[in-house]
């Protein structure tokens, strides 16, 4: 396979249980061990509702995303049930300012819900 990240082939051990599943890896372990995944939670109080900031990865890394699309499907859909009644907002990037905090609140008013947001990485 071929990473995503640093285009370098690499190969992925399998034994006799896994010889015939197609799984497919996006990442070596090289640039996973570099660029490890720390999630970092922040809670901003809006007008009425929260907005609860996850980041995905503490630092900002020169990344390609689509490398850990497994890893960030997985992470979705886990706050998706773990959070029924929030409002589930995605970005590959965010940069926080008043008027994203502005639009924020709108949309959680507008919703009458908080709003969970996930993003891989936060700039401010």
């Amino acid at each position: 396979m071929i990473c995503y990240n640093c285009y370098k082939k690499f190969y992925v051990k399998r034994n006799f249980l896994s010889l015939f599943e197609t799984k497919k890896y996006y990442i070596c372990n090289m640039c996973r061990k570099a660029f490890p995944i720390k999630m970092k939670y922040e809670e901003i109080p809006l007008q009425t509702f929260n907005l609860v900031i996850i980041s995905i990865f503490e630092v900002v890394y020169q990344l390609k995303f689509e490398s850990y699309s497994y890893e960030i499907s997985r992470i979705c859909s886990y706050f998706i049930k773990k959070h029924p009644n929030y409002f589930f907002i995605y970005f590959d990037s965010l940069r926080l300012t008043d008027l994203s905090l502005e639009i924020f609140n709108f949309i959680s008013e507008e919703e009458n819900k908080p709003i969970l947001l996930l993003c891989c990485e936060i700039k401010k």
